[in-house]
């Protein structure tokens, strides 16, 4: 979508097309549609970003429990929201082999389990093996606020680069 079009989408239409670039969180694309127009593709990025950015930190967590886990099989046969299915396509996660899949449930599980929340990864441009280092990885800290800020960045990392993929200047 171009500038000129987004601007002039009725409100309806923009909410609709924006509404998942926070995961199930339609309400900062209701904020961010009363900021129109807007003068370029950063304007439109950074409102979206400085909405984000002013939540309080547990209306963040709450997004971040929106997000579906990696290359979780129901997960995928379901449905998830199209940017996040498209995301996990171009990173093959949905094309993992059984074990591969079984190895990403324990994984989940296992940082669920420790962090209250699900493993975050802004997926776009990493395949399989770099996601699993960086999964193993944050599994090993035992710092639970530092997970959650990673995590937030990780939202707001996966949100900018859903923005910039849809925005044409």
């Amino acid at each position: 979508m171009n500038l000129n079009f987004i601007n002039q989408l009725d409100k309806t239409k923009f909410i609709s097309s924006f509404e998942n670039i926070f995961e199930e969180s339609k309400f900062i694309t209701e904020i961010v549609e009363t900021k129109r127009p807007f003068r370029n593709k950063i304007h439109i990025i950074e409102s979206f970003l400085m909405i984000f950015d002013n939540l309080e930190k547990d209306i963040k967590i709450n997004i971040i429990k929106k997000h579906p886990d990696l290359a979780d099989k129901v997960e995928i046969n379901k449905g998830l929201s199209k940017l996040s299915d498209d995301e996990q396509s171009k990173s093959g996660l949905k094309d993992c082999t059984e074990d591969e899949f079984n190895m990403f449930q324990e994984l989940n599980y296992s940082f669920k389990n420790k962090f209250n929340i699900p493993y975050i990864l802004a997926v776009r441009n990493k395949n399989k093996n770099e996601i699993i280092e960086d999964f193993k990885n944050r599994l090993n800290s035992d710092d639970i606020e530092k997970e959650k800020e990673i995590s937030i960045n990780q939202v707001r990392e996966i949100a900018k680069l859903r923005l910039e993929a849809i925005i044409n200047e």
